[in-house]
């Protein structure tokens, strides 16, 4: 992860033995050394997210692969924030470091408050591992986190 350009780390997310129901969903536990447990849900072809910030834990659909190129849609609302996302490109294939990932998505993210956007950026996702890169801005601070290695058991 590299933040304005200066701030470089490293850190690993591993995904944990165990799920979490999370306002009547059942969740996959993740666990982000930056962020703290993360949960992630599917359904067909939906991702959803949960804001483990926000008092309510609001969920947001971050993934719908069903989404032609240029389609939007509104993942969720958390209090003022308006999530909004946009299928960017889909990649049968997508190479990163010298790596080939298979059938990856390249979604445009932002969270408006009002009319000032507060987060912005494309995550790729690459089917069967995740997110593989982030190329965005939050709070206007350039943010750039890409995958480096990965085990897959």
């Amino acid at each position: 992860m590299t933040l304005g350009g200066l701030l470089k780390s490293n850190y690993n997310v591993t995904c944990l033995d165990y799920d979490s129901v999370i306002n009547g969903r059942t969740y996959r536990v993740f666990n982000d050394e930056k962020q703290g447990l993360q949960f992630i849900r599917q359904e067909g072809n939906q991702y959803f997210s949960v804001i483990t910030a926000a008092a309510n834990k609001t969920e947001l659909m971050i993934i719908d692969a069903s989404k032609a190129v240029g389609e939007s849609w509104v993942g969720g609302v958390n209090g003022n924030d308006t999530y909004t996302y946009t299928m960017s490109a889909k990649y049968p294939t997508y190479e990163l470091d010298g790596f080939t990932f298979k059938n990856v998505l390249k979604i445009y993210q932002e969270r408006k408050n009002g009319n000032n956007i507060t987060l912005s950026g494309d995550t790729y996702y690459a089917e069967g591992v995740g997110n593989i890169l982030i190329d965005g801005k939050v709070s206007g601070i350039s943010t750039y986190v890409k995958l480096t290695s990965v085990d897959l058991k």
